[in-house]
């Protein structure tokens, strides 16, 4: 968990069991909490005293010269837009739509076997003659850094045995699927006949009269060696181990009603203000937003009962963060008619859907 003890905020961003739970923590899992100190907003004394706009939604998170060269550069980006409007546009109001945004990432590690084959061409097998194949949980490997994705896969080991390959059942080779074992395939001149019926019941001179050619396909021989095995009959199986790191997210945004479509906030970055990292997380509570109260204990809810089977995943990390997101809706005339665009972000970011000087591009 990352954060500062010790300091007052504005809300307890408290992550913690109900006390009637506290005695069933594991004691190890209660060291970590105790060395990760409490969850609270980001302290004073690592960003200084936190900025008004995140004790008050209702202030603008950037100034009206900000707001104007982020519409300019947006503007000069979009090939059909004329930058006139972003330059000489009258501003009318600035509205704050600034809101929180939640995320919940549960980083889990899920490992399963299948059957695997390969070329067996003598030599040791590691066989569990040599020692019994270990559990596939009871295998150690080093995980990858924590909250990314990430797959790798490995033998198991003294799981290998020599066994008679399935595809020929030990044979080494198979049936000529065009001949169907025979070596023979119809002539395809006379249809088998052996004589030209179309002409004067002469004898087929493609066949010699006997209404068939040799199989190009197995040269006559009725068999061709099995692609699996390479014409051994046997193969080396062996179980093999996949491992997946994944990274699961849950995001919830408190919808204002801006107007502003919220999958664009998804490229967006905001403030982070309250970031809670242990084993496991329990709900937010007592945030002035109830919404982010509210889906917090659901996002964790739900990823318990995901990942809860157990033997198939296993819960090596939560994160739960909040981040304040700034949205402003800007007002402007242009030629005495009204119109709009937000910006959002830290990246001030800008969205519009009436700009109002484009012109049409074509390629002749």
């Amino acid at each position: 968990m990352r954060g500062t003890p010790g300091h007052s905020s504005p809300f307890e961003g408290a992550s913690a069991p109900p006390y009637e739970l506290m005695e069933e923590i594991p004691a190890d899992e209660k060291k970590n909490s105790e060395d990760s100190g409490s969850l609270n907003l980001l302290s004073s004394e690592e960003h200084g005293e936190i900025p008004p706009h995140l004790r008050d939604l209702n202030s603008l998170s950037a100034s009206e010269q900000d707001i104007k060269e982020a519409f300019l550069q947006y503007a000069s980006r979009k090939c059909c837009y004329r930058t006139a409007p972003a330059k000489h546009m009258k501003v009318r109001n600035l509205t704050p739509l600034n809101t929180y945004r939640y995320r919940l990432e549960t980083f889990t590690e899920t490992r399963e076997t299948y059957v695997a084959s390969g070329f067996y061409n003598g030599g040791f097998v590691d066989s569990s003659a040599v020692a019994p194949p270990p559990a596939p949980w009871e295998i150690i490997v080093d995980p990858p850094p924590l909250f990314i994705d990430c797959e790798m896969s490995l033998p198991i080991p003294h799981s290998y045995s020599v066994e008679n390959c399935p595809n020929c059942k030990g044979r080494g080779a198979i049936k000529c699927p065009s001949c169907e074992g025979t070596g023979k395939k119809k002539c395809s001149a006379c249809g088998g006949s052996g004589t030209n019926t179309l002409e004067d019941n002469s004898i087929c001179s493609w066949c010699s009269g006997s209404g068939n050619n040799c199989c190009f396909s197995c040269h006559s021989n009725g068999w061709l060696k099995c692609y699996r095995c390479n014409g051994t009959g046997v193969l080396l199986f062996h179980t093999e181990l996949t491992i997946t790191w994944k990274n699961n997210i849950l995001e919830h945004v408190a919808d204002k009603e801006s107007g502003l479509p919220l999958y664009l906030l998804q490229e967006a970055t905001g403030e982070e203000i309250l970031c809670d990292e242990n084993f496991s997380v329990f709900p937010i509570v007592d945030f002035p937003e109830l919404s982010i109260e509210d889906y917090s204990r659901a996002c964790i809810e739900q990823h318990r009962m995901q990942f809860s089977l157990g033997g198939v995943h296993h819960v090596l990390k939560q994160k739960q963060t909040i981040e304040f997101m700034p949205i402003t809706k800007a007002e402007y005339e242009w030629k005495g008619k009204l119109y709009s665009f937000y910006v959002f972000g830290k990246e001030k970011k800008v969205y519009t859907k009436d700009y109002p000087a484009k012109c049409c591009c074509s390629v002749m």
